[in-house]
Order: C-alpha cells, then sequence, then structure tokens
C-alpha cells in the first residue's frame, strides 16, 4: 500500500495536515497559537484584528450562550446543539496582538499563518489593517468581510463592495488573500464568484450564522444577558454543520470556480472534517469543538483521516478533495425512484420500547404495529422505506432496510 501524505498545499503553503485553527477565541494569540502548533495542528488564522481594539472601553460579559433543545439545562456540551456568541474582538491593544501573531510565526516557520482582518467598508482603515498584518510576517490575510455582529449587513453580502475591498486590499499588500464568506446571501457562489473575479486567492467559509441566543424564562430575558438586554449572536458549533456544508457544496460545483476552499462550521471530529473534504475543502478550521475539548482533539483529527484514506486507497489528500462532488444532483428529479426500501425489525435487538411505532404512527405511514406484548412488527404493504423508524431508534441495528427482494440494504 502507498505511503499516506496527510499533508496538502494550500495557498502555495505545505501544511502538514489541512486543520487549522479557525479565527476565533481558540486563536486569539501567539501564544495560544503556538502551543496549537506543537499539540499538531497544520496552520491557523488568527482571531480577526480590528482597530477598535484600541477603544478604551470594554467588552461585553459575558458573551457566549449555550443553544440548548427545550431549555435543557444539563451539562453544556451534552445538551447544546451549538455555542452563540457575540463581541467579536480581542480584548489587547492592536500592537500588542500583532506583535504576538509575529511572534509565533518566527517560531513555527513551517506552518501556516493566515491572519484575519476585519474592518468597516473604509479604505484607510482596510490598507492600515492590511499592511500591519502583512508586516507580521504572515503566509496570508484572510479579509473577515462576514462577521454576524454588525447592526446592518456585511461587507460579504454585496458582490461589489467584496470586489472592491480586495482591490483595496491587492493594492496595499502582495500577500495572498482569503475572503470569508456569510451565509446569509441569495446566492454564496455568486459571491465566492466575485471574489475569485476580484483576485482572492481562496475563499473560507462559512461564518457563524446570525441567531438568537434563546430566553431565561425565569426572568424572560434573552441570553446572553447584558443589564436586561441582549442582541442577536453568532450561531457556531455542530448545528450549522448540514448549511455550511452545503454552502462549500454550492460553492465548489459552480462551473469556472476553481480557488481552493476552507471548510469552517460544525467540524467536531474526523468524520465531519472528511465529509467537507469530499465536497471540496482543501483545509478545515475548527473553533467550537476545541473550546469543549482543547488543543489535544487534532490527534483523533488525524488519526481518523489517515484510517479513512487508508480503507478508501488514498494516498495524497488533494485526491480526496471534491471526490464526492458528482454523487451529489442539483434537486430530487434527478434521483432514482426505482430503489424502493422497507424496514425490517431484529427481534433479537429490539427493546421494546415503541418509538418506532409512535413516530411511524404519528409521523409517517402507519406501518408498524405494537403489540400488547410489545411486539413490534412492519407491514411491508404500507411501508415505504422513509428512514423515521430508524432515526427515532436508539438501538443500533435494531431496524434495517431491505429491498424489493428482501435483501439487507447497507449503504444507509
Amino acid at each position: 500500500m502507498a505511503k499516506i501524505d496527510i499533508g496538502i498545499e494550500f495557498c502555495g503553503f505545505k501544511c502538514p495536515n489541512p486543520f487549522f485553527l479557525a479565527a476565533s477565541p481558540v486563536a486569539r494569540t501567539g501564544e495560544m497559537i503556538g502551543r496549537a502548533f506543537e499539540m499538531g495542528w497544520g496552520g491557523a488564522v488568527t482571531k480577526s484584528v480590528s482597530l477598535d481594539q484600541d477603544l478604551p472601553d470594554r467588552s461585553l460579559s459575558p458573551r457566549f450562550v449555550g443553544i440548548r433543545p427545550g431549555g435543557s439545562t444539563g451539562r453544556l456540551q451534552k445538551n447544546t446543539i451549538g455555542l452563540g456568541n457575540f463581541d467579536f474582538r480581542i480584548d489587547k491593544s492592536v500592537q500588542d496582538t500583532l506583535n504576538s501573531f509575529a511572534a509565533v510565526k518566527a517560531k513555527y516557520p513551517d506552518r501556516m499563518l493566515i491572519l484575519s482582518i476585519k474592518a468597516p467598508f473604509e479604505e484607510e482603515a482596510w490598507h492600515q489593517l492590511a499592511k500591519l498584518a502583512a508586516a507580521t510576517g504572515a503566509d496570508a490575510i484572510e479579509a473577515c468581510l462576514s462577521c454576524p455582529d454588525g447592526a446592518g449587513g456585511s461587507i460579504g453580502q454585496n458582490a461589489d463592495s467584496v470586489q472592491k475591498v480586495l482591490g483595496w486590499l491587492k493594492g496595499a499588500v502582495s500577500r495572498p488573500i482569503l475572503v470569508k464568506v456569510t451565509p446569509h446571501v441569495n446566492s454564496i457562489a455568486a459571491i465566492a464568484q466575485a471574489a475569485q473575479d476580484g483576485g482572492a486567492a481562496a475563499v473560507s467559509g462559512i461564518n457563524a450564522l446570525k441567531s438568537i441566543g434563546g430566553f431565561n424564562l425565569a426572568t424572560a430575558k434573552p441570553l446572553p444577558t447584558i443589564a436586561g438586554c441582549s442582541a442577536s449572536v453568532g450561531l457556531s458549533g455542530g448545528a450549522i454543520k448540514p448549511v455550511a456544508q452545503y454552502c462549500i457544496y454550492e460553492i465548489a460545483h459552480t462551473p469556472g470556480f476553481h480557488l481552493p476552499l476552507s471548510g469552517i462550521g460544525g467540524v467536531t471530529c474526523a468524520h465531519d472534517a472528511i465529509e467537507y473534504i469530499l465536497l471540496g475543502a482543501s483545509t478545515l478550521q475548527v473553533a467550537t469543538q476545541i473550546m469543549y475539548e482543547g488543543y489535544s482533539f487534532i490527534q483523533d483529527m488525524t488519526e481518523g483521516l489517515e484510517r479513512f484514506m487508508a480503507e478508501q486507497g488514498y494516498g495524497q489528500v488533494q485526491e480526496m478533495v471534491g471526490a464526492a462532488l458528482d454523487k451529489l444532483v442539483p434537486a430530487t428529479e434527478f434521483l432514482s425512484r426505482g430503489q424502493q426500501l422497507k424496514a425490517n425489525i431484529n427481534q433479537e435487538r429490539c427493546i421494546q420500547c415503541g418509538r418506532c411505532f409512535v413516530s411511524c404512527r404519528d409521523g409517517a405511514y402507519q406501518a408498524i404495529t405494537f403489540s400488547p406484548e410489545r411486539r413490534v412488527e412492519v407491514n411491508q404493504d404500507n411501508c415505504v422505506g422513509c428512514g423515521l423508524c430508524r432515526l427515532t431508534c436508539p438501538v443500533p441495528g435494531a431496524i434495517y432496510y431491505s429491498d424489493r427482494e428482501g435483501k439487507k440494504e447497507g449503504l444507509n
């Protein structure tokens, strides 16, 4: 078997693996990024630097909220579907921040450092930040045109504005420029295409989703509560992965688009990361899961990627990039309706809880019976193989699909 290489070239830089810190609190200082590099992360995008860091006011406190279903009050990580946060700025001066980033780049020249910057739609501010970023020795600059914390829309919602900012940046520095895109647009592919036409070296996405952090019903106040009020939060974590992956797919399969993509949003394990790569991402950026597990989480990521590559016969990560794009069709009208599956109950594994019966009775096709003796059976004539029963069953393998001839189907 050929030797497996999990390295990847991104914007001309050879990275030891495709896993990067995302522009977030996990990449707030050079010291933090250095510890991540020691653990094995392949690169980092710094938390976005902005000129308002030098303002004399203080940051908001608190700024995080766990997004929980049904008001659950259990342990944060176990019961959250995502993480909300706001006030996206660094609590250090611009110069101190840049000095720390310059130091970590000097210490780890073999790791890619992308310096993220953000500013209002003002040429002078973008020029100033770009020059400051380039002076750190960063390998590339990420233009955060999509931060969800502004009162109005973001620059990244307008294709002409994206190209205008790119023109300002390219006029100020010669570093590769990444554009970080927002999902809050009519067509994210059109914004990515505008970035390509404007001279971007890569596109990263998605940024956090603008969301509501929930309520404390004991006080009837929104969360996180700041002097009785709150604001919209940026939603990150596992909850946004399906949206983010669709965005990567939409961009990657656009005819004529050829820039490398950096996937962001809900990467919680190697499985998630591999999905992004198959959809067209060359690198993956991680934030929320690091907040839960720490930088050592990288070991699971690299080992999982290596296992997958060995099992599937891949020698290089680049061979995987976009490998699944031709397996996704534009709409359901392009899918075959010749495949008709049926649900089956493995009685040896069934724990007779009745969940499948209730979900099928009240949410599907009334194809499951539940006897007084708590035996579950599937009426094959009524079953259409929709899959709801399998999703609600708590026991893996207790419900399985078969085709018309009764042969067990293993793809789903």
